[in-house]
């Protein structure tokens, strides 16, 4: 998402947005949600160990639903760089080591080592990653990002950037998304509904891959909770996708 969008009204940076989502695995502080995060990290588990060629050069588009891509930028850099400062993103990794039966501290060295630039990404621009340049990627990953990016710009807005995006994917290269599915609008921190998610359903998700050239598509998804009242958000579920760029 583009540096130069107006950050978040919400949260004034990186740090404040990670605290408020991703302090813990539960999903306590997101009873809507329920148990959505172990789901979406047992989903990339299973897609890499599955042996269909998930691997190379990896790019993750979107580190995060956010627009204030500057502030998220140099969160990741703190916590490659092994700042103490850094957010803690220790009890995540303990969990994806345990679905792997590795020690988790060799595998967040690992993580890090593996992690070898954060540049700025607009999914508006044909080029996303301009200015910078880098060859064809093997695996693409975009998770909650686009339909925060095109909240407000419609779904042909969400299929453009799709299509941007799998520029940046190299033929037979591997696409792994997850996003958000039936959100009509979120809570804000003083109680008002904001809509700041493009509503999707499962089937538009899957005709825009596969019309932006994506084949060999499969799915999971992940149902919310049934609850009498929403705190949080009307989200009905989550829908993790992936499949082959032709």
């Amino acid at each position: 998402m583009s540096a130069e969008q107006e950050e978040y009204e919400y949260f004034k940076n990186a740090r404040e947005y990670l605290e408020y989502f991703y302090s813990d695995l539960t999903g306590e502080k997101c009873p809507d949600e329920g148990e959505w995060m172990p789901w979406s990290m047992e989903q990339f588990h299973r897609t890499f160990s599955e042996g269909k060629g998930f691997g190379g050069r990896l790019l993750d588009i979107g580190s995060g639903p956010t627009v204030y891509q500057l502030g998220a930028l140099a969160e990741i850099k703190k916590w490659k760089d092994g700042n103490k400062q850094a957010f803690d993103w220790s009890p995540f990794v303990k969990h994806v080591a345990g679905l792997e039966g590795s020690r988790w501290e060799s595998r967040q060295e690992q993580l890090r080592s593996a992690i070898k630039d954060a540049v700025p990404c607009d999914v508006f621009n044909t080029n996303p990653l301009h200015p910078a340049e880098f060859e064809p990627f093997d695996t693409i990953i975009s998770a909650y990002c686009l339909e925060s990016a095109c909240y407000d710009k419609g779904r042909s807005a969400y299929a453009q950037a799709v299509r941007n995006i799998s520029t940046l994917l190299k033929p037979g290269g591997n696409l792994i998304l997850q996003t958000y599915i039936g959100v009509t609008y979120w809570v804000d921190k003083e109680g008002n509904k904001t809509p700041d998610s493009l509503c999707l359903d499962t089937e538009f998700v899957l005709t825009t891959l596969s019309e932006a050239g994506f084949t060999e598509l499969e799915t999971s998804e992940y149902k919310c909770p049934v609850r009498e009242k929403v705190q949080y958000s009307d989200i009905k579920g989550m829908l993790h996708v992936t499949g082959k760029k032709i």
